[in-house]
């Protein structure tokens, strides 16, 4: 169903070139960094690659593939015997098409930009009283990201938030054990690669 729809969008948006005199550029960004403000004891990382292409003369339409991992904060149900492992490493992979606005045609130019997607959680490890261990499912979702920053040449400076709502986690007999928060900030210090003509 969104893959339907992901689909519609850059085809609707795509087609918006053809009225424009712009050059359409093709060009893909890679951009790697870190997480901030995480509860995670563990190193907190993003990379991004992005596929994208001037639609108009600010206008930029993109499709990002990104992975996030230890961003998650989890909440175990006190009223339970469960206890949810946070030490080890957690990842949400998010596939987002996103819009992005330049504010001027300078050599350096800030950006806006945001997008909605899908986010996919990874599973957690569940523990009760005794030896087991049980898988924790987590529902993906549907998320906002929204960024900002600049770009000097084929050098990009970047600020995000992803808004991914909170989620309960579920043991494979159905019940929530708890929940993990989703959201996180980055930043990134990322390139671009490209610029021919399509």
């Amino acid at each position: 169903m969104w893959r339907k729809q992901f689909v519609l969008i850059f085809l609707v948006l795509g087609s918006m070139h053809a009225h424009s005199q712009v050059k359409n550029i093709m060009t893909v960004r890679v951009e790697p960094g870190a997480l901030l403000w995480t509860d995670s004891d563990n190193l907190g990382l993003l990379l991004n690659v992005e596929p994208n292409i001037n639609i108009l003369e600010k206008f930029v339409i993109g499709l990002r593939f990104g992975i996030a991992v230890n961003s998650q904060k989890f909440e175990g149900d006190q009223s339970t015997q469960f206890t949810i492992d946070g030490q080890n490493d957690n990842a949400i992979l998010s596939f987002i098409p996103t819009f992005d606005y330049y504010l001027n045609f300078n050599y350096t130019r800030p950006y806006l930009g945001l997008g909605l997607g899908y986010y996919v959680l990874s599973t957690i490890d569940v523990s009760q009283p005794g030896p087991s261990i049980l898988d924790g499912s987590i529902n993906n979702q549907i998320g906002v990201l929204l960024r900002g920053g600049l770009e000097h040449g084929k050098i990009r400076f970047g600020f995000e938030y992803n808004y991914v709502p909170k989620a309960d986690i579920i043991i494979p007999d159905g019940q929530i054990v708890g929940a993990v928060e989703n959201a996180y900030y980055g930043v990134s210090v990322g390139f671009r690669i490209g610029g021919g003509k399509l």
